[in-house]
């Protein structure tokens, strides 16, 4: 598979490029959610890149946004700010796009699009992290809609958002059902921003359900069917929140050659020195796989197929490359890449924590062996 991309996806790249270096990397926005920095990344028009124009939309394909994020991921140094645009954009706005009424689609999108309201998804909970089916949230029918009461954990846009996707158990059967759930229905609260190693740009908390009621109309396709909901939501989340990982390495890779041709040692660049070298080459390698497989996910989803198995595969190498990647770094620049001089030790930080989210390494590799053993079967 060849990915060549056109003339009109090699302008919106640019600009998105443009864009960031000139109004994203603010070193004094990074420490927490920046309500300045989202309220630019609004007005840009990047949160409404893959809606409809009906929607305050850009109506691009999954394709342009795999190249777009990539694309932020290398030029926007806050690795935070990135993953809260992408919780919102992808397991959120998106699934309201996908399987949301045309009444949830009129009244929700053309603001989560123009940055009014900031979305969020809510799965985990404080004794259901990668287990998702033992989650203990119960949602009941009542007069009116469903009485939804339970808690989410560590919920990542939690304390910012305005809207959240909320997944729960019917309370007869264990069937799971997605709702769209304001902040401000009565029942709902978050807690306090967790503090985090990483990724401070984006905030995350608690979320409480205390007998809220959701209207009928906000259920998200129906009533039990949120199993093949989380799913999907899973497949564009473990595309999408590692598509500027691809971005960030590439990043750290060229700050590294940039280095080993400016940092002598024993009278010599380190660029001469093949221990220092076979390292960047490395990165190269992991940098390359990861973007071939990007572009084969976001094609395969254009073309309305099943991309599970490779999302899987797709998040599992990518997220444990970019540990590498910036761990080799920091080994590179030595003592420097320690010090937050250059930034590096801010990288691995907020890289250690994508093995763990959508799914732990362990998890994707479960995934993958059980659907690999089902292809051979139905050979």
């Amino acid at each position: 598979m060849i990915f060549t991309p056109t003339k009109d996806q090699k302008e919106i790249r640019d600009e998105i490029i443009n864009f960031t270096l000139a109004n994203l990397n603010d070193p004094n926005e990074k420490d927490c959610f920046s309500t300045k920095l989202w309220n630019k990344v609004s007005e840009f028009g990047l949160l409404g890149l893959n809606l409809p124009e009906e929607y305050n939309g850009m109506n691009q394909n999954y394709t342009t946004a795999a190249m777009v994020y990539e694309a932020l991921g290398y030029t926007c140094e806050n690795n935070g700010l990135v993953f809260a645009i992408n919780n919102h954009v992808w397991v959120c706005q998106q699934l309201i796009y996908l399987y949301g009424s045309q009444q949830l689609k009129n009244k929700y999108l053309p603001r989560m699009a123009c940055g009014e309201m900031i979305g969020a998804i809510a799965i985990t909970e404080p004794d259901a992290g990668s287990d998702a089916y033992s989650m203990r949230t119960i949602a009941k029918e009542v007069e009116g809609g469903y009485e939804l009461s339970g808690s989410k954990m560590f919920i990542s846009n939690g304390t910012v958002a305005d809207i959240f996707i909320v997944f729960s158990k019917n309370i007869s059967d264990n069937r799971l059902t997605a709702f769209v759930v304001e902040k401000a229905f009565a029942g709902v609260s978050s807690g306090q921003d967790i503090e985090k190693m990483g990724l401070e740009g984006c905030p995350m908390s608690e979320i409480s359900f205390n007998g809220c009621i959701i209207p009928k109309e906000n259920v998200l396709d129906e009533v039990n069917f949120g199993d093949h909901i989380l799913r999907d939501a899973l497949e564009l989340e473990r595309c999408y929140e590692f598509a500027p990982h691809v971005g960030a390495m590439q990043r750290v890779m060229e700050k590294c050659l940039q280095y080993v041709e400016e940092r002598e040692q024993f009278g010599r660049k380190l660029s001469s020195f093949q221990a220092v070298t076979h390292k960047i080459a490395e990165m190269k390698v992991k940098i390359e796989m990861s973007r071939l497989m990007l572009y084969k996910i976001a094609g395969l989803r254009d073309d309305g197929k099943n991309t599970y198995m490779e999302t899987s595969i797709f998040k599992l190498f990518v997220s444990e490359a970019y540990i590498k990647t910036c761990q080799d770094a920091i080994q590179i620049f030595g003592a420097y890449g320690y010090t937050k001089e250059y930034g590096l030790e801010q990288e691995l930080r907020d890289a250690i924590a994508c093995s763990i989210y959508s799914g732990t390494s362990e998890v994707q590799k479960n995934i993958i062996f059980t659907l690999s053993q089902s292809e051979m079967l139905l050979k």
